[in-house]
């Protein structure tokens, strides 16, 4: 019997993804997402084990490598023994990244601090860099992974905001750059997804949960990594400049300009404001002996 339907086959059939971050969360769904449709995915996650864990559920069209996006020269060396194995990079992911602690701009350990930029904006870039000769000779894709946290404050984990921030403009700015190359640039932009990394913060957190829970569900509940994953998969078929999930994500991307008129009004809110003072107050609470 005959067919009168037939799914047309991905994009991404026979393509090479490199992806970071690889080995759970919203990197493991999407790398899932890419090998049904075909692709060739060089995990890339420094987690030895989950990620060489993930290769074995894939099959042979997954490698694993244990790098951290941190280390230029790794980073070089996987790009060009994946081009080998693969016969060349169509798309790279850069994808991994961190929340850091929550604490305030003026208590967080300047480590830490340092340590989310390096992941989290440096990473980013060390990735895109490393892979730039390889996708631009197939004029492929990059997509890299931004937040919602870029065009919103975020007191207690202002640091994650900030290099997020970092990301898009970077993304931005590459892709008027590459645009003679034809090679195009995504960025992804997502809600709370319900990661180790969300679920973390919540834990440690009492009033984020609180916050959370007062928000409309359609806001305030977060998406399955599966969802973003899909959301992923679908932006890179399509070479999607803008990815996102859910819904309204574009609506607060837009309206970016008008939120920053409710800032004087959030640290009002009392879920935040007790945020705010269980992650650290920048100085000591005064008491009314020491006013003059």
């Amino acid at each position: 019997m005959r067919t009168l339907w037939t799914r047309r086959p991905s994009p991404l059939n026979g393509r090479t993804v490199v992806l970071t971050g690889a080995a759970g969360g919203i990197g493991g769904q999407t790398a899932r997402l890419l090998v049904e449709r075909g692709a060739q995915v060089a995990l890339l996650d420094r987690q030895e084990e989950a990620v060489r864990a993930l290769a074995d559920e894939l099959g042979p069209h997954a490698a694993p490598f244990a790098v951290d996006v941190t280390d230029s020269a790794a980073l070089e060396a996987v790009m060009a023994q994946t081009a080998e194995r693969f016969g060349g990079i169509d798309v790279v992911v850069a994808n991994a990244g961190i929340s850091g602690p929550m604490a305030t701009i003026a208590t967080i350990e300047p480590a830490e601090f340092e340590r989310v930029v390096e992941v989290n904006f440096l990473g980013v870039w060390r990735t895109v860099r490393a892979a730039l000769p390889y996708v631009t000779e197939r004029r492929g894709h990059i997509l890299m992974t931004s937040s919602i946290a870029a065009a919103m404050p975020t007191p207690t984990v202002g640091v994650y905001g900030a290099s997020k921030a970092a990301v898009e403009m970077f993304g931005r700015a590459l892709r008027i750059e590459l645009a003679h190359t034809g090679t195009t640039v995504g960025i992804a932009y997502f809600g709370a997804v319900d990661t180790g990394l969300v679920r973390g913060l919540i834990s440690a957190r009492s009033a984020l949960g609180e916050g959370l829970q007062k928000m409309p569900k359609v806001i305030g509940a977060p998406i399955s990594p599966r969802r973003a994953g899909a959301a992923m998969v679908s932006g890179i078929e399509r070479r999607a400049r803008t990815v996102y999930a859910p819904w309204w994500v574009p609506a607060l991307l837009a309206g970016r300009a008008q939120f920053a008129m409710l800032e004087p009004l959030a640290a009002r809110f009392p879920p935040l404001a007790r945020l705010i003072h269980d992650s650290g107050l920048p100085f000591p609470e005064r008491t009314s002996a020491g006013r003059p």
